[in-house]
């Protein structure tokens, strides 16, 4: 009976109390008066067209790369940030005599049950009139110390049985949880010529139950041949799979874009990161980009070739023939914007003519080392991680990298070894970034502001990933028009001064902010000294009520 008595209260509620644009926008304490108890501020507002309009909706962790959410900045700025390279670099390098020029392209996958990270390193196989690939394995517990099984009992080799094709390389990884079939669950695509000669290359796909060992697809070529990495996953927005690979043929460096249904049948390429103004500063080329799905954006993290030369590096030209990791940004997958020292930048932008210099400095992601200093001063590559690897909020970067620039055995231009030395240190890198990390809003000790666009979000609280441990952050909620919200103003925020990566904003009198849920506003941010990353809608606290009288 209290379940047809409440169903019955209700329609003559919305009978009697017809609901409007500004009845919306108020607390509805006294939607039930007359009836007994009153309902909470905010658990029955009412959200349609008329109320919201054309806000956005916030549902999940919003990064500061873009303007999507930013409306304003004054006397603050973005910053594109640095991952920290880990100081036992090189983690993973040459210790048995079958790894032929390892580490090549590589994929590390993280395992968060079993707490293991599992790695496919490429080498090369030194043959006659063509090159080719081999596949090798090894895990490791934190992503520094690295063991590489015995997959071949008899030899104690660590190589993974891979499809036995002609020039088969540049493979990347993943693992597909939506497949049915138990013998597919790992997907790979690769590059491989079936008959030795430059007429067949092309790119292929194979499938393991393990990761471990592959059978290749029935159908051989699939796509157009890439000579890098070729990248995969399962698109679960799309509803896709797509794969990041080489312009061409011919094979330029420039990236492109397929995608399938099926992962045999794929769409032409579509070119998505090309050459623009800023690049010719250092006539920057682009060898591949391992893609991170991140939430609901996308991030490409993108190895940069400069200046390709077979002289060696001159003084004015340090980056000559050397490679560094630069970042790319996207909403949807297949539309791209570079990320520049302050954050995404668009195709016309990049095109602008003017001096590049600085930018072109500032859009480095992950640098190379010092020259003669470092091991992997030469070049470096990212390795593909097809979910984002995150371990006590850092997110894990690995990298194949080398003390030798990119033709150094052409050039006479050799990195500096060790008397005993005959080749070039090459090894597999790390380097963490603190979780959301990749652009922050950065304001001095003179103070900033950033001001959001109009939105709303579901739920009772806004939580944001921030350092203010040497300033502080203080916020107010607006209306659309700008103006404070009562009891949620600058006054009654409660300062954040530390560093977090899961601040909740509250405000004085308010144990949550259940009353600014599901209506349009506006925050607006004051930041002195202090960097702010991201922000996040969550429900923290239980919500249930009892019934009304």
């Amino acid at each position: 009976m209290l379940i047809f008595f409440l169903m019955a209260v209700t329609a003559v509620l919305l009978i009697v109390h017809p609901a409007t644009a500004q009845d919306d926008r108020k607390y509805n304490e006294d939607q039930f008066a007359g009836y007994g108890r009153k309902s909470p501020p905010g658990l029955f507002r009412n959200v349609n067209d008329a109320t919201i309009g054309d806000t956005i909706l916030l549902r999940a962790t919003e990064l500061f790369i873009d303007d999507y959410l930013v409306e304003s900045l004054q006397g603050t700025r973005r910053k594109l940030n640095q991952p920290i390279k880990h100081e036992q670099n090189p983690v993973l390098v040459k210790t048995a005599p079958w790894e032929e020029d390892i580490p090549s392209y590589g994929t590390v996958h993280y395992d968060d049950e079993s707490k293991q990270f599992r790695m496919w390193y490429q080498g090369w196989k030194k043959t006659d009139g063509t090159s080719a690939g081999l596949l090798y394995y090894a895990t490791s517990r934190d992503g520094i110390h690295w063991d590489k099984p015995a997959l071949d009992k008899q030899t104690g080799s660590n190589i993974v049985t891979h499809p036995p094709i002609q020039g088969f390389q540049c493979p990347g990884i993943f693992r597909d949880d939506t497949e049915p079939d138990p013998r597919r669950r790992y997907k790979m695509l690769f590059s491989c010529n079936p008959d030795g000669t430059a007429a067949t290359w092309m790119t292929s796909a194979a499938f393991s139950p393990d990761g471990i060992e592959w059978t290749a697809a029935e159908q051989t070529p699939l796509i157009p041949f890439s000579d890098t990495q070729i990248c995969p996953f399962w698109d679960a927005r799309s509803q896709r799979y797509v794969a990041f690979l080489r312009f061409g043929p011919p094979n330029t460096r420039l990236i492109s874009r397929t995608e399938s249904e099926d992962f045999l049948h794929w769409a032409p390429k579509i070119t998505i990161l090309r050459r623009t103004a800023m690049d010719s500063v250092q006539q920057t080329q682009f060898y591949q980009m391992a893609p991170l799905p991140y939430g609901h954006v996308y991030l490409g993290v993108v190895g940069a070739y400069h200046d390709e030369s077979l002289k060696p590096i001159p003084a004015d030209k340090p980056w000559t023939d050397r490679q560094d990791v630069q970042l790319a940004f996207s909403r949807d997958g297949v539309v791209w914007k570079r990320v520049g020292g302050a954050g995404a930048m668009k195709h016309a932008e990049l095109n602008q003519e003017r001096d590049w210099s600085d930018s072109t400095r500032e859009a480095v992601f992950l640098p190379y080392g010092k020259r003669d200093q470092d091991w992997d001063w030469g070049y470096i590559t990212p390795y593909y991680t097809p979910e984002p690897i995150i371990i006590d909020d850092r997110i894990y970067f690995f990298y194949a990298g080398s003390n030798a620039k990119h033709w150094w055995t052409w050039t006479g231009d050799p990195p500096k070894l060790d008397p005993d030395a005959k080749s070039p240190i090459m090894g597999v890198g790390l380097a963490t970034l603190r979780r959301d990390g990749f652009v922050s809003l950065n304001a001095g000790p003179e103070g900033g502001t950033m001001t959001t666009r109009p939105f709303y979000f579901l739920g009772d609280t806004l939580e944001v990933n921030a350092d203010a441990s040497r300033g502080s952050i203080s916020v107010e909620a607006l209306d659309v028009d700008g103006n404070p919200i009562r009891d949620f103003d600058r006054a009654a925020s409660r300062s954040l001064t530390t560093d977090n990566v899961r601040h909740a904003l509250a405000w004085k009198g308010h144990k949550d902010l259940v009353p600014l849920q599901g209506r349009p506003i506006r925050l607006r941010f004051h930041l002195n000294n202090a960097r702010l990353f991201a922000l996040t809608p969550r429900t923290r606290n239980h919500h249930w009520v009892r019934a009304y009288d």
